[in-house]
């Protein structure tokens, strides 16, 4: 289990966003995630798998093969009415895989993956899952700071009593900047990749993930 280095980071919750090996299984009810109601069995709270590709193949059907927060090494078979083709340009190596309500599935070759019918419910995002989870981290650290907003280029501190105002990044809502000049600078140094990780990490964020109110989907 990777160390969770901010408590309150989201990505790192691994309940709602499992590893490999703690997702529940196809055949059986696993009570963290599902509960028996009146008429079927239900979910009882939401949850995503998150894995950076390492490698893909498959004429027929493609198929990921998709490093975990712990390092464990799954395929994902895409089992789409298109057998996965239409996210053929999206899948690069080092881009992360997100699969809602992801279930352990063994295959006919015996090995044991992620099955996905739907292609709603799975998304390639472009960044490394060392960069999502590191945007998670750096989310969940700003929300819980109570002093004020720095700029995220030259670190000069908000202060509406001087006249500092600092401006939001447009894309993420999460990056502060004082002026265009420092905007620029930090997007040359950086932000212009941590900025597609923020923007997914607010996507997130901004769904309640511990009560079921309906499916999620991408």
């Amino acid at each position: 289990m990777p160390e969770t280095k901010t408590s309150n980071s989201l990505l790192r919750n691994n309940v709602n966003f499992p590893t490999f090996s703690d997702l529940p299984h196809e055949y059986y009810v696993d009570p963290t995630y599902y509960v028996k109601g009146p008429y079927r069995i239900v979910p009882r709270q939401h949850w995503c798998f998150l894995g950076e590709i390492v490698g893909s193949y498959g004429l027929f059907r493609v198929l990921l093969r998709v490093k975990d927060k712990g390092g464990q090494v799954v395929t994902i078979g895409l089992y789409t009415d298109d057998r996965g083709h239409a996210l053929t340009p999206q899948i690069k190596q080092g881009h992360t895989v997100a699969v809602l309500y992801g279930e352990q599935h063994g295959f006919l070759d015996m090995t044991v993956g992620i099955r996905v019918e739907e292609p709603s419910i799975i998304k390639i995002i472009p960044c490394s899952l060392e960069q999502l989870l590191k945007a998670s981290d750096d989310v969940a650290a700003r929300n819980s700071n109570t002093q004020a907003r720095c700029c995220g280029s030259c670190g000069k501190e908000g202060n509406t009593s001087h006249n500092t105002h600092l401006l939001l990044c447009s894309r993420c809502k999460q990056m502060s900047y004082c002026g265009e000049a420092c905007q620029k600078q930090a997007w040359v140094n950086g932000h212009k990749a941590d900025c597609k990780a923020l923007v997914w990490v607010q996507w997130f964020a901004a769904r309640n993930w511990g009560v079921f109110n309906g499916h999620f989907n991408f």
